[in-house]
């Protein structure tokens, strides 16, 4: 009877330190909205002083980087209980939306996505992986003007404070 109890500890102790695997933006991509907590009731209008940063998403010369000016936030439960700089394995998906700002009538035109990376990974990024989904196609590459402008965030890469729900 001891033994099974001790055994039982080690597992719950092995299985609550161990770190989670960090999922792939593709991942993310297709699979955010049923996998993430979205944090917005409603779509989140964005001013259009926003529409001028992010010159080098690659998205910008279809859709311009805040072109529509509605977002939902979405997040896993590791960034939803991160407090100071975001664990490991944090994701963190900003879904852009097209249209006159009525629900019913938006559609997504663009996703974006932090997710953190295991502590020296990226130190010029924060140890943040950035990156663009349009159309299927996520986009890794070229990322050091988000990185950039994320820098100058007051926590950990990241401008949005949104409340746990």
């Amino acid at each position: 009877m001891k033994t099974a109890i001790i055994v039982s500890s080690i597992a719950v102790i092995t299985a609550v330190g161990a770190e989670a695997p960090v999922p792939t933006p593709e991942t993310i991509a297709k699979t955010y909205a049923t996998t993430l907590t979205r944090l917005t009731d409603k779509p989140k209008a964005i001013g259009p002083e926003f529409a001028t940063l992010c010159s080098d998403i690659p998205a910008r010369n279809k859709y311009g980087p805040h072109a529509y000016h509605y977002v939902h936030h979405y997040r896993n439960e590791s960034a939803q209980l991160s407090r100071g700089n975001f664990a490991p394995g944090s994701v963190l998906v900003k879904e852009k939306l097209e249209g006159s700002g009525k629900d019913d009538a938006l559609v997504v035109s663009l996703v974006t996505g932090m997710i953190k990376q295991p502590a020296g990974t990226s130190p010029k990024t924060g140890d943040w992986q950035f990156f663009v989904s349009r159309d299927g196609k996520v986009e890794t590459d070229k990322m050091e003007s988000c990185a950039g402008c994320h820098s100058g965030a007051k926590r950990d890469y990241v401008f949005t404070d949104i409340p746990k729900r």
